[in-house]
């Protein structure tokens, strides 16, 4: 494994090899912000591109001091930390399988480690797959939806609870659900299921850990601009556009800063008030 060029730490899953690079710690040329997250130490999960590189570089904007790039591919990871850090925090990447417990507590523990808290996280990790009518779905392909995006996302708030409730600054936690969350999605059986869960698994968080400081929402994108949703040659299937112009007021898909905007300010202070929620970000496609 190469060692990042700028001021990021590298984690290696495969036996964890940390190597470090000089960091980088001056905010010098970040954007104009609100400072919606000042001083935050923060992970994402699926930080390699599409709504998890929007938010990791949202959260740096808005004034987070440091952001945990995870995502099973690290040189997306690699230049999602670029970014990050030219918004203005530090950032390290860490190339792990989120379905792998010992990889999300080792990966929990090394940022809590360095940094000395974990403030905020946003379990945005997941996978699209084929539709398939719900009697052809094989069992493969519902055990692997599930482990990707459902039970990813229980590990990944095991370990950020656990952390949370052992310090006085509590914390916050922001699920990545979908619009699929509460309306099913048509071929999608697997993913339905897996997103309906996100919720029930946010809302038992929230209750349990509300008087812990600590507060789990969720986020329920509509159809996003993102790798996940094209195929293999990088435009939308004719069912996708046919969807879009059903679902979409504009017809247009939505931006992953649009949904970022969500996820950062759901961390933030300025939603003290919501917990255990799921937050439909979709233009009102939930509304046809």
């Amino acid at each position: 494994m190469n060692p990042p060029r700028s001021g990021r730490l590298l984690v290696d899953e495969s036996g964890w090899t940390v190597t470090e690079a000089v960091r980088s710690t001056a905010r010098k040329g970040a954007p104009t912000r609100m400072g919606m997250v000042d001083d935050h130490v923060v992970l994402v999960t699926g930080g390699g591109g599409g709504i998890g590189r929007a938010a990791s570089v949202l959260f740096a904007a808005e004034g987070a001091n440091h952001v945990a790039v995870i995502d099973i591919d690290e040189k997306s990871a690699c230049r999602t930390a670029e970014q990050v850090e030219t918004a203005g925090a530090t950032s390290e990447v860490y190339a792990v399988d989120v379905t792998e417990e010992a990889a999300v507590a080792a990966t929990v523990e090394r940022i809590v480690g360095v940094h000395g808290r974990l403030d905020a996280a946003f379990n945005n990790a997941g996978i699209s797959d084929p539709s398939s009518t719900f009697h052809e779905l094989e069992i493969e392909r519902w055990g692997r939806m599930l482990a990707t995006n459902l039970t990813s996302v229980f590990l990944c708030m095991k370990h950020e609870l656990r952390q949370m409730s052992s310090q006085e600054s509590g914390g916050a936690i922001v699920n990545t659900s979908s619009g699929a969350g509460v309306v099913p999605a048509p071929g999608q059986v697997h993913y339905t299921a897996a997103k309906h869960g996100i919720l029930g698994l946010t809302r038992s968080a929230a209750a349990e850990y509300r008087r812990s400081g600590i507060r789990c929402n969720s986020v329920l994108p509509g159809m996003v601009d993102t790798p996940m949703l094209a195929g293999p040659d990088g435009q939308l299937s004719e069912r996708a556009v046919a969807t879009l112009r059903r679902v979409s007021p504009t017809g247009e898909l939505l931006k992953p800063e649009q949904i970022a905007s969500v996820a950062v300010w759901l961390c933030s202070d300025m939603a003290s008030a919501i917990n255990g929620q799921a937050v439909v970000a979709d233009g009102g496609g939930i509304l046809r």
